[in-house]
């Protein structure tokens, strides 16, 4: 029974490698001419197939697993942290709210004062620049 066992194995395994041996329609190219061709043959499928490849397979494998992951984390944590969270938020956007407008417009009156002067600063930045570079041309 052992002998009929190991041979089988060896059977198989003798099979296995002249299914590996079978010529699959590849050819080797002859030349360096040859090789050169199919290369460049092999780069203009690329070009034109691989972004349309690259598309298909952000959409049909990446794109579903990811809005999955999206999708359980909002059901099942983000609901929970709006819940735990979400009255504590509300009134603390009230209240900062209020503020930032005040903020807001004081730093809008700063800006109309220092308005003028940032212009006139600007103006004469881009003067100096114009200066050398005419210095630097001649």
């Amino acid at each position: 029974m052992r002998t009929i066992l190991i041979s089988f194995v060896i059977f198989n395994l003798a099979l296995s490698g002249f299914c590996i041996a079978q010529d699959n329609g590849f050819e080797a190219p002859e030349s360096f001419e040859e090789a050169q061709q199919m290369g460049e043959k092999v780069l203009d499928v690329g070009k034109k197939e691989l972004p349309g490849i690259v598309k298909n397979i952000w959409n049909e494998n990446v794109l579903p697993v990811w809005q999955k992951m999206y999708d359980w984390f909002y059901t099942n944590i983000w609901s929970k942290i709006k819940n735990l969270f979400g009255s504590r938020i509300e009134k603390e956007i009230e209240t900062r709210k209020e503020i930032f407008e005040e903020e807001f417009e004081q730093e809008k009156k700063e800006v109309k004062k220092e308005a003028p002067g940032l212009f006139n600063y600007i103006r004469k930045f881009i003067r100096d620049i114009v200066k050398k570079f005419k210095i630097l041309w001649k």
